[in-house]
């Protein structure tokens, strides 16, 4: 039984590595209320990506109906998000091959305006 649960394991590994991991191309857009990232993910859709923010680390993995040499596609990128965004405000969909992310600023980054007496 034990040497079953190692076979399992190997070929869990071997299925993990049998797949063409790219970087998807990106637009970062800036605007007054934040940034927009857009993602090119053909093939993706909205249960087959995974978008989180751990530890200050916006990472995004795309499993794609597409392959590549017959091996399946999966995307995946990462950025490093500053203090200035609201990461409890992010918001995240899927439409015809992309994936856009809208990362709002935080309340203590949006310039307030101090009347002088």
């Amino acid at each position: 039984m034990n040497n079953n649960l190692e076979n399992n394991r190997e070929e869990k590994n071997m299925n993990e590595k049998q797949c063409i991991e790219l970087r998807p191309a990106v637009d970062i857009l800036e605007s007054d209320n934040g940034l927009k990232i857009v993602f090119e993910v053909p093939g993706a859709n909205s249960k087959t990506v995974d978008v989180e923010v751990d530890n200050g680390i916006l990472s995004v993995k795309a499993a794609s109906a597409l392959t590549r040499g017959g091996y399946p596609v999966k995307f995946t990128r990462a950025f490093q998000l500053s203090d200035a965004v609201d990461i409890e405000k992010i918001s995240a969909k899927t439409a015809d091959g992309l994936l856009t992310i809208d990362l709002p600023k935080s309340a203590r980054a949006t310039v307030h305006k101090i009347a002088v007496q």
